[in-house]
């Protein structure tokens, strides 16, 4: 806490004849943090105070005043008791330009720039709900779903093909404009229009190079299923967010059969069942499992952050699955209250602009869109030949119901 904020704290909480002269002859210090506050980040700092109380006399004259200041503010509530401002007045205090909701499965750290940068340019209010990183999107989602009858969201931000493909299907979600449809190019979409894709993130695999010599590291999704590294391994709790899709990605792919037997074998290998891909990270760069699954989102900070980790884009071989790829995905939903502002936030995300900083920030995003694609938009460290995972998101939003059903039978034991 700075002095002046010190003062005003004290000035707040003390009666009001105390006064408090702050002396800072060096600049101030944390010394510790406040014992029994109950907040953590409560610091105290290292001020000279002296604490001066005035005589009785100014004592009475102070309570004098205070009983005048209380008869005026007696006056002036009774004087306004008979006026009231209306709602629109309100509101448009409040918000001149308007505001939109907007439901965020993407990380607050990748998009609040954007959302600050947003109502910087529009001077559109923006009321952001995020999600948990275990829950990563189920939240959002089924809040919108029972919502629907009396939309509270304008736009999502995030949960990926899967969800949204789920929420597009239960008529949740409204078609973009058409022109934004036509400059959107050949980055994935619904064949509707009703969620767009930008800003591609892989599903790759993290590995403890302390743990892991070279010659021996895993370079596909089937490795998690090899006996050689029983009880090393990990993966984000299926039934929620990336790894949801991921799991009924590959009962789509690999059909029931080749998803439950995949499942068996995790089973059988002891996998950790983390509490989500930023866990995953978390716990491979600690040495605690040799190697996991991740994004690439959250794979960056560990090589950023000097781990003895590497990333691998798994399943590049002939013959191989491909890895998978998850990209942002934006919807504006069916029935939103601000259906302006909505399609002014859709209009700003979808833009090479927005790619740019994607890629530049802790998202560290590969640009989909055709500008982007043009201007090779993204890290540097991220291929840009990959081989991907040949999916069709609205068969594995079919193949989720016995995916699930599989992950609490096979892996949780439910």
């Amino acid at each position: 806490m700075k002095p002046d904020a010190f003062v005003a704290n004290r000035l707040a909480t003390e009666p009001p004849w105390a006064v408090y002269v702050v002396r800072v002859s060096k600049p101030a210090v944390p010394i510790s943090k406040s014992a029994g506050s109950g907040h953590a980040d409560c610091v105290r700092f290292s001020v000279g105070t002296q604490v001066q109380k005035p005589p009785v006399q100014r004592i009475r004259k102070s309570a004098l005043q205070l009983l005048r200041y209380a008869l005026f503010a007696v006056i002036a509530l009774t004087a306004g008791c008979g006026r009231k401002a209306s709602p629109s007045q309100s509101a448009s205090e409040a918000a001149p330009n308007g505001k939109v909701v907007l439901y965020c499965a993407t990380d607050r750290e990748i998009a609040q720039d954007l959302i600050d940068e947003f109502q910087k340019q529009t001077g559109i209010q923006v009321e952001a709900k995020f999600d948990t990183e275990a829950a990563k999107a189920v939240g959002l989602v089924q809040a919108i779903r029972q919502e629907k009858a009396h939309p509270q969201c304008d736009v999502l931000w995030g949960g990926g093909s899967f969800f949204c493909t789920m929420l597009a299907n239960e008529d949740c979600l409204a078609p973009a404009p058409v022109d934004l449809l036509e400059a959107h190019g050949s980055a994935p979409r619904d064949s509707q229009g009703r969620w767009l894709g930008f800003a591609a993130a892989y599903r790759v695999l993290i590995v403890n190079t302390n743990n892991l010599p070279l010659k021996s590291l895993p370079h596909s999704y089937r490795d998690l299923v090899d006996p050689r590294f029983k009880g090393h391994i990990g993966i984000a709790n299926p039934l929620f967010g990336g790894m949801c899709a991921h799991v009924s990605a590959l009962f789509s792919v690999l059909g029931e059969t080749g998803g439950r037997e995949w499942l068996e074998g995790l089973k059988r290998n002891d996998c950790a069942v983390c509490a989500g891909m930023a866990d995953v990270r978390d716990r491979v760069a600690l040495g605690e499992l040799w190697f996991g699954i991740t994004s690439t989102i959250d794979a960056h900070v560990a090589v950023d952050g000097g781990k003895p980790v590497v990333v691998i884009f798994p399943d590049q071989e002939p013959g191989g699955l491909g890895c998978l790829c998850g990209y942002n995905t934006v919807a504006l939903i069916a029935g939103a209250p601000h259906p302006r502002e909505a399609e002014k936030l859709l209009r700003f995300l979808m833009t090479t602009s927005t790619e740019r900083i994607l890629a530049a920030g802790p998202g560290q995003n590969v640009g989909m869109l055709p500008e982007s694609v043009a201007e090779n938009v993204g890290p540097a460290w991220i291929p840009r030949n990959l081989k991907i995972m040949d999916v069709d998101w609205a068969a594995v939003v079919k193949s989720h119901p016995a995916a699930t059903r599989a992950v609490k039978e096979i892996l949780l034991g439910e």
